[in-house]
Parts: C-alpha cells; structure tokens; sequence
C-alpha cells in the first residue's frame, strides 16, 4: 500500500493505493483511535467527531479529506504516523500473519 499525507490550508488529504479490499480497516482506523490534532486548549488528541471527512474510493484506491472543526487544527505529519502505525506496524503483527497480502 501506498500512502500519502499532505496538508493544504486547514484540511489534510490522505492519499491510498493499493489498497485493494482493506477499505473497512482503513476507515476503521481512523474512526475508532484518537485523531491527532491541536485544540485551543493545548490538547493534541480527539475523536473523529471533531472533524469533517470525505471519502471517494475506488476498487484499489482511497481519497479521504479531513478538515478540523471548530478552529481544530489537524497535522499531516501526525496523521501519517498514527495511520502508519495503525495500519502497517500493527497490520504486519503476527496476529496477521495470515493475510497473504502485506499492508
């Protein structure tokens, strides 16, 4: 899988090939762990509630736009970890061992 993370103004776009059947995980990750982002109260870490998101997704592509609410600024670099991890570190655990296909 490919992955690319880039910021324009206050929205992130995540970019994703080869993602070929994992569209739930993917969309799981982002959801269900802490997104990263920075509030007016120093705090760097809240649900996905606290963002717009829109996804377009193809057969073995996805395009998801996030953009921070309510003066939330959202971080590329720290978004690109945290699914990096999610996705790739976690996804190539041995519990995964199983799936032929390597994220």
């Amino acid at each position: 899988m490919r992955m690319q993370v880039s910021e324009q103004g206050d929205e992130v776009f995540i970019e994703l090939t080869g993602v070929a059947g994992r569209h739930q995980r993917i969309l799981q990750a982002l959801t269900q762990g802490p997104l990263p982002l920075h509030r007016s109260d120093g705090s760097t870490d809240a649900p996905l509630e606290t963002a717009d998101i829109n996804v377009r997704a193809g057969a073995d592509e996805m395009h998801i736009r996030l953009k921070g609410r309510s003066g939330r600024i959202l971080e590329a670099l720290s978004i690109y970890r945290y699914l990096r991890h999610e996705l790739i570190e976690i996804g190539d655990a041995p519990a995964h061992a199983g799936d032929a296909t390597a994220v």
